[in-house]
């Protein structure tokens, strides 16, 4: 799994992710203004369900953390908007 440090800065949504696959579910995300998403996960957090991250649907947010192949697990966040 290639990992790398990174800032990103994006819209947060729930969708449904892993569209037919075992994996499917309902997962909050985080949209770039080009298009790329991203499932959130807190650093420490679980991988799933993080009742956390609820608070920040609808909001734009920039995100310190580890993209790990399209999860990025976020040290650190705060809301831009």
């Amino acid at each position: 799994m290639d990992v790398k440090p990174v800032t990103i800065e994006g819209h947060v949504e729930q969708q449904v992710v892993s569209q037919g696959s075992k994996s499917e579910r309902s997962a909050i995300v985080l949209v770039t203004p080009g298009g790329e998403t991203y499932v959130l996960r807190r650093q420490g957090g679980p991988a799933f369900v993080d009742l956390d991250l609820a608070p920040l649907v609808g909001h734009s947010i920039r995100a310190e953390g580890l993209n790990a192949s399209g999860t990025l697990i976020m040290r650190s966040w705060k809301t831009i908007d």
